[in-house]
């Protein structure tokens, strides 16, 4: 795992993937978050772009994490491409996710407190986190908005594709459906759906940030999910790394943003 240290910075996060999806209460099916499943006015991008923990150590490799909130036209592809808008993980030939809550009144506090959650669940490790997309990658693209049909997710509420050993692309292309709340559910889907495509996959802890990725897990979402480590990996995902039974989520994190 990454300690890492947070100052206002702009850059770019790469997530590898392989598929991966997540389901949550805003799916069209009512099921909850799982590795297959997917979890108004104003624009997405007007707040300070990254911020790393002040104790953190800076040893950031480019990697870097961003949140698309203002729409995204996406196209089907192995391996994913957030460079490119592909994403492995869809189910039609070409999508298109609208702007996070476009109809929402509480759209600007809403984007402002999730891009303030993320970066602070991550603030351990020398993650830095942007809301506008990077010139070059690579990074890891979690788009909001929109439902799974407008996307191509199987999944309700949110997808990413599980990359073991973080492999397959370090440009992961993850979503997160507009149905999805409260706002620290969202922010805890957002954590999960990076550490997916970093190979880490479902665990059976609640109140662990892979609780839910394609598995029976149903995490409380009530409060900040973690990442620690070692922890199990259940053997009973729908999902899973080959003869992999722990995982140290931290370690994974430290290793993708910090080489």
């Amino acid at each position: 795992m990454i300690i890492v240290r947070v100052h206002l910075l702009f850059a770019v996060i790469a997530l590898a993937a392989c598929h991966a999806e997540l389901v949550g209460d805003g799916s069209s099916n009512g099921a909850v978050p799982d590795a297959n499943n997917g979890g108004g006015g104003g624009g997405g991008g007007g707040m300070i772009d990254a911020a790393v923990s002040p104790d953190a150590p800076m040893c950031m490799n480019g990697r870097v994490v961003y949140l698309n909130f203002d729409g995204q036209a996406l196209t089907a592809g192995t391996p994913s491409n957030a460079t490119t808008n592909r994403a492995s993980w869809m189910q039609i030939a070409n999508g298109s996710a609208p702007p996070y809550r476009a109809q929402s009144a509480n759209r600007a506090a809403d984007i402002m407190a999730i891009t303030t959650g993320i970066r602070a669940q991550l603030s351990q490790f020398p993650v830095t986190v942007v809301t506008t997309r990077p010139a070059t990658g690579p990074y890891v693209m979690v788009v909001f908005g929109g439902t799974a049909n407008q996307v191509g997710s199987r999944f309700g509420g949110a997808v990413n594709a599980l990359d073991c050993g973080d492999v397959a692309t370090k440009s992961d292309v993850a979503w997160i459906s507009d149905g999805i709340s409260p706002n620290q559910r969202v922010i805890n889907f957002a954590i999960g759906a990076i550490g997916f495509g970093l190979g880490l996959s479902a665990t059976t802890d609640p109140l662990d940030c892979m609780c839910g990725w394609d598995n029976a897990c149903e995490s409380n979402n009530a409060a900040a999910c973690k990442l620690g480590g070692p922890i199990a990996r259940d053997p009973n995902a729908n999902q899973r790394c080959p003869g992999l039974t722990t995982q140290d989520e931290p370690a994974t994190f430290n290793a993708a943003f910090c080489q």
